[in-house]
């Protein structure tokens, strides 16, 4: 983590993080591929079909049929929750503010830009009960790179990340 969060009970679901400080928009909060090991989506689809604790828990999409995950499940990584309006964007595993957040704001993500776009990993929305399902590696990379340069062309060139 780039930023210093907590992690305590959720409204959303579970466990959720929250930072210790406000973030600004544009912020950079942390990379999933950071101490991660690289699977292709088959490996990662047949780790979710055999409810390989470790995949299931912290495998996200990288880039195109690349997933990343690690054997640290209860890591501050693993305790984004998910929000079909989040307050940061994924790109590449890479995890950025979209907007100001203020301490203590639970920290959440789109969990469709994560995972894969079979009906193996379906996962529902805790709070409206809909299926979470992924998009495909190209609309995943298409949405988030287009989310991405429109969050940056409205910061100046004092942004450092």
């Amino acid at each position: 983590m780039f930023i210093s969060v907590e992690v305590r009970p959720s409204t959303i679901f579970g466990k959720g993080l929250f930072p210790k400080q406000d973030v600004l928009r544009g912020t950079v909060i942390c990379s999933f591929t950071i101490d991660s090991a690289l699977i292709t989506e088959a490996e990662y689809l047949a780790a979710i079909q055999e409810n390989r604790y470790a995949v299931v828990r912290t495998g996200t999409r990288y880039v195109g049929k690349h997933f990343t995950h690690t054997e640290e499940p209860d890591s501050d990584l693993n305790f984004f929750n998910h929000s079909f309006d989040p307050n940061l964007l994924v790109h590449c595993g890479i995890v950025i503010a979209l907007r100001d957040i203020p301490s203590g704001e639970e920290l959440t993500i789109d969990y469709r830009y994560l995972i894969d776009d079979t009906e193996i990993g379906v996962y529902n929305d805790a709070e409206s009960g809909q299926p979470i399902r992924g998009f495909s590696p190209r609309r995943t990379l298409l949405e988030t790179s287009r989310r991405l340069v429109a969050l940056l062309e409205t910061l100046d060139d004092t942004w450092e990340g």
